[in-house]
């Protein structure tokens, strides 16, 4: 047996939990490396980061995954109480969607298309959620759930820092001699 078959087979990947975390993890680095190379990145907010490092790495590695699928779950057992579950899967990820969206800022992509991803984010977190909370109860699907939450930002992390990293050594090695 392969490792591959071996992994899948674990009961870790109850309902296809790793091949969700590898599909979203690798979608998400594909999207963010589509973005930095096509998108237009002169066009966006013009103030500078004023947090730190650690700060943005504790936010959307930690808080981020915590509060926004708590008041994912929150939304959705509203919704189920008042009307069954008739649409939950549509009105929670939507009602997240649209609470991502602040002032209007240009993005270096279309707002569309970034509204369709968050929207196939918050679903994949809902329902990963609501497959595993009966088998292995609320507690723990949620820390599941955010575990996949923060795989997709440890990546946008992660694939940004590459970006970053390529430009900066680009620019030293295009550097003329006496500059």
């Amino acid at each position: 047996m392969s490792l591959i078959q071996k992994v899948r087979a674990s009961r870790f990947n109850r309902h296809g939990f790793i091949d969700v975390l590898l599909g979203v993890t690798v979608f998400q680095a594909i999207n963010i490396a589509l973005i930095m190379l096509f998108g237009n990145l002169d066009v966006g907010p013009d103030e500078e980061v004023t947090s730190s490092l650690l700060e943005i790495f504790f936010v959307m590695l930690l808080v981020a995954p915590l509060f926004e699928n708590f008041l994912l779950i929150a939304v959705a057992a509203v919704h189920e109480k008042l009307f069954s579950r008739t649409g939950l899967f549509l009105v929670a990820p939507l009602f997240l969607t649209a609470l991502h969206f602040k002032a209007p800022q240009t993005l270096p992509f279309p707002s569309s298309i970034r509204a369709i991803e968050l929207f196939g984010f918050f679903y994949v977190f809902l329902k990963q959620y609501d497959l595993h909370k009966l088998e292995i109860g609320k507690c723990k699907a949620f820390l599941l759930s955010c575990a996949i939450h923060s795989a997709l930002n440890a990546t946008v992390i992660f694939v940004l820092s590459l970006f970053d990293l390529y430009f900066a050594v680009e620019t030293i090695f295009s550097a003329q001699p006496g500059e």
